[in-house]
């Protein structure tokens, strides 16, 4: 049984999968930035940087969910299943590090290390053959 959104065009990374991870890293880019216009500009921008961080879930979760469920996409698990655990822990980060300054620093590093995550993971979606 094949849906015809999960065929792939080139190799065996399907479509929706590889249209996820490329607009993953384009989308933590767009966080990047909305933190930045509520450091420097607008403070009110702080509500729709929470807002986004949380519509980041569904491509991760999108990610995620086709990784496991196509033998195909197994190599793409632990990478996958790195940015969710990285996703998870920018929430610990800002709620259970709340009133901790150092704990809640890590949040922009780990967004760092999410960015990197997803580049790599774009760019092997992008070009697997």
């Amino acid at each position: 049984m094949t849906d015809a959104s999960l065929v792939a065009t080139r190799g065996a990374v399907p479509v929706a999968f590889r249209i996820l991870a490329l607009a993953l890293p384009v989308l933590i880019g767009g966080q990047v930035f909305l933190a930045g216009l509520a450091i420097f500009s607008d403070g009110s921008m702080w509500e729709v940087h929470a807002v986004m961080g949380g519509v980041l879930a569904l491509p991760i979760l999108g990610l995620a969910g086709l990784a496991l469920a196509r033998p195909a996409l197994r190599a793409y698990r632990l990478p996958v299943i790195l940015l969710f655990a990285l996703y998870c822990l920018q929430f610990v980060f800002v709620i259970a590090g709340e009133g901790i300054g150092v704990i809640q620093a890590l949040h922009p590093t780990n967004a760092v290390a999410m960015t990197v995550v997803s580049v790599l993971l774009a760019r092997t979606a992008r070009t697997e053959r």
